[in-house]
C-alpha cells in the first residue's frame, strides 16, 4: 500500500495540489485507485455527541453551546475563543434577521460539538454542528459556515436528504439549488468574519469576500471540470463528485463561485431578499420569487454574473 505524505491526505484542502509525486508512483496510484466511493456524513453524529456529552462540558451563551471534550484544547485559549464564537453568532443571528417565522430552530440555541475524529465538519438539521478537533486545533473549522445552515432551515422536510420517500428525495435532489444552500451560508459568514474580524476557517483558502469573485475566476477558468462545475452554478442539482472521494478535486472551486454568485445576487436583489429565498425551496418557488425580484430569468443573471468576472459562458459539457 503506498501511503501519502500528511499534506496529501483527503482533509478538504486546496494544499492537496501543492503535493507532487514522482510520476511512477502517481501513475501506480491511479491504476490502483477504486471508484469514487460515496461519502457517509453522519452516520457517526450520535456516537460523536454522546461522547462528547460524556467526557466534556458546555459552555452557555444565549444563542449558543459549545461542547467540548475535558483536556481537549488549551484552557488559557478555550473562554476567549468560545466569547469569540458567541459574539459571531450574534452577528451572523443579526445578520440573518433571525428570528424569522419559518426558521427551524425558533429560539433555540446552536449547539456545536468539538469532536475528536477526522471527519467533515457538517450541520446535522437538528440545532447541531459537529466540528473536528483536528479542524479547530489547525484554524480551518468553517463555525459561522455550518451555523449558517441550522439557522437557514425551514422545517423539515428542506434538504433532499430528509425525504423518507427515496423516490420523492431523488426528485428534490434533481431540483434543489445546492449552489445557493452552500454559497450563502459561505457569503454570511465571509460578511460577519469582514465586520467582527472573527477567525472562521477558510476552508477552501478562498481568501474572503475580497477575493471570493478573483478566486472563482482563476479556478473556473482553468479547471479540468470546468463545464460540470459551471452548470451547477446557478443551476439545478447537485454536483456528484462533491459527495464522493473525488470532492477535494472539485469544492474549492464550487464553493468560491456559489460564494461570487450568491454574492452577485445580494447586491442585486438584497441580502435579506436572498435569505428568504430558503423558505421556498421545497414547494419550488424560490426560482420565480428571486426572478421577479431581480427583474430577470436566472440564466440570464448568470450570465451577467459570468460577465461581471470576465468569465466566458462557453464551458464544454
Amino acid at each position: 500500500m503506498v501511503m501519502l505524505p500528511e499534506a496529501c491526505t483527503l482533509r478538504g484542502r486546496v494544499a492537496v495540489a501543492r503535493c507532487f509525486l514522482p510520476l511512477a508512483m502517481a501513475s501506480h496510484l491511479v491504476a490502483q485507485n477504486p471508484p469514487a466511493a460515496a461519502i457517509d456524513w453522519w452516520s457517526e453524529d450520535s456516537t460523536r455527541i454522546a461522547f462528547v456529552r460524556a467526557h466534556g462540558q458546555p459552555r452557555t451563551y444565549p444563542h449558543v453551546v459549545i461542547w467540548s471534550p475535558s483536556d481537549s484544547l488549551d484552557p488559557r485559549w478555550l473562554p476567549s475563543f468560545e466569547d469569540s464564537l458567541a459574539a459571531g453568532l450574534d452577528a451572523l443571528r443579526a445578520l440573518i434577521g433571525t428570528p424569522r417565522p419559518w426558521q427551524r430552530i425558533g429560539n433555540r440555541p446552536v449547539v456545536i460539538i468539538l469532536s475528536p475524529g477526522r471527519f467533515i465538519s457538517h450541520a446535522t438539521g437538528q440545532d447541531t454542528v459537529l466540528i473536528a478537533l483536528v479542524h479547530v486545533r489547525k484554524g480551518w473549522a468553517p463555525f459561522l459556515h455550518e451555523a449558517a445552515h441550522e439557522l437557514l432551515a425551514p422545517p423539515a422536510p428542506f434538504s433532499p436528504y430528509e425525504y423518507a420517500d427515496t423516490l420523492v428525495g431523488e426528485q428534490k435532489a434533481a431540483v434543489f439549488p445546492f449552489w445557493l444552500s452552500e454559497g450563502l451560508p459561505d457569503y454570511l459568514a465571509q460578511s460577519v468574519v469582514q465586520t467582527t474580524g472573527f477567525r472562521e476557517g477558510d476552508v477552501f483558502e478562498i481568501g474572503g469576500l475580497g477575493k471570493v469573485d478573483s478566486t472563482c475566476r482563476v479556478r473556473l477558468s482553468g479547471h479540468p471540470r470546468r463545464g460540470a462545475i459551471a452548470a451547477r452554478i446557478g443551476g439545478q442539482g447537485r454536483l456528484e463528485a462533491l459527495y464522493t472521494t473525488e470532492r477535494e478535486q472539485v469544492a474549492p472551486t464550487y464553493y468560491a463561485c456559489s460564494q461570487s454568485f450568491t454574492k452577485y445576487l445580494a447586491s442585486r436583489i438584497g441580502l435579506s431578499a436572498v435569505v428568504e429565498l430558503m423558505p421556498a425551496i421545497p414547494s419550488g418557488h424560490w426560482l420565480a420569487q428571486l426572478e421577479t425580484r431581480a427583474g430577470a430569468a436566472l440564466p440570464v443573471l448568470r450570465r451577467e454574473w459570468l460577465a461581471a468576472l470576465n468569465i466566458p459562458d462557453d464551458f464544454p459539457p
